[in-house]
């Protein structure tokens, strides 16, 4: 699901990249939002859109909206208040779409901030799952999210986020349709890289970014399985380098311009969550 952009996306500094110096062009955000979601459609990737609320600027980064998956959605409690106005709305929609839904904020600690589908990535057969925390996420929430899902915690990997410019896990790492998980190693700290290969079985599944490529928001990824069966990465930048990796593991790597979003700090993965996460 995806919440359309209104163009405003950049308001004041809720991240490293929101620096507020130069101004979004309107147009070219809301031509490059229904770009991205007329790629994804065109890939054989259905989308729903949430209708967008006055005054929720940054809402068009609908992977904050709540951690999803089993038809079950735990909605996000921001670490930031400019964006909790959007929680109450996105908690209707899920209903609304037949969700079984729960409010973070009104079962968990104050401190317990976890900004939704952003800090949890499922590997993409939903054996296991990593949660970010660090920079706008807390490690508390961990638990309660956890036991929302009635997840095993030895398949839950906690991964900490230490560098400022990667704030969220899905601008840090993005698990593949074919079985890859794709990361930066400097977004991380040590024990965290160790427990991502621990979580891998090893280094084979592993596709590490250089610093130049983090930066570029490829790990703010969609990757899914198209209507060939090929797997598709849809990023707005793919370094010669990292393109080569990718299709020489089977990828089909496909770049959307994406840079009017790029100024709020948020990409492709950014505007959209997964509803269909279904472990069998």
């Amino acid at each position: 699901v995806s919440t359309q952009s209104t163009g405003d996306v950049v308001h004041q500094n809720l991240n490293a990249y929101m620096i507020c110096d130069q101004p979004v062009d309107k147009r070219r955000a809301l031509s490059q939002w229904t770009a991205l979601k007329d790629t994804l459609n065109k890939n054989g990737l259905p989308t729903d859109i949430c209708p967008p609320i006055e005054g929720a600027v940054d809402m068009v980064f609908s992977a904050n909206s709540a951690i999803v998956l089993n038809n079950k959605a735990l909605i996000a409690h921001m670490a930031v208040e400019p964006r909790r106005k959007e929680s109450p709305h996105y908690a209707q929609w899920f209903k609304d779409n037949g969700f079984e839904v729960e409010e973070l904020g009104k079962i968990a600690k104050p401190y317990m901030f976890c900004e939704g589908n952003a800090e949890f990535s499922p590997t993409f057969d939903l054996s296991r799952y990593f949660y970010g925390w660090g920079q706008r996420t807390a490690e508390s929430a961990y638990e309660p999210v956890v036991d929302f899902f009635s997840l095993d915690k030895k398949d839950v990997f906690k991964v900490r986020l230490i560098d400022e410019r990667f704030y969220h896990l899905d601008v840090s790492m993005a698990p593949l349709s074919l079985g890859h998980v794709m990361f930066y190693p400097g977004a991380f700290d040590q024990p965290s890289i160790h427990r991502i290969y621990d979580a891998l079985g090893g280094r084979d599944k592993a596709v590490e970014l250089t610093l130049e490529e983090g930066l570029q928001f490829s790990c703010n990824c969609i990757s899914f399985i198209d209507k060939e069966g090929k797997g598709v990465i849809v990023a707005p930048q793919f370094s010669e380098r990292l393109r080569k990796i990718l299709q020489d593991l089977g990828y089909k790597c496909v770049e959307v311009e994406y840079d009017q979003f790029l100024l709020s700090g948020g990409a492709v993965r950014c505007s959209v969550v997964d509803i269909a996460q279904v472990r069998q």
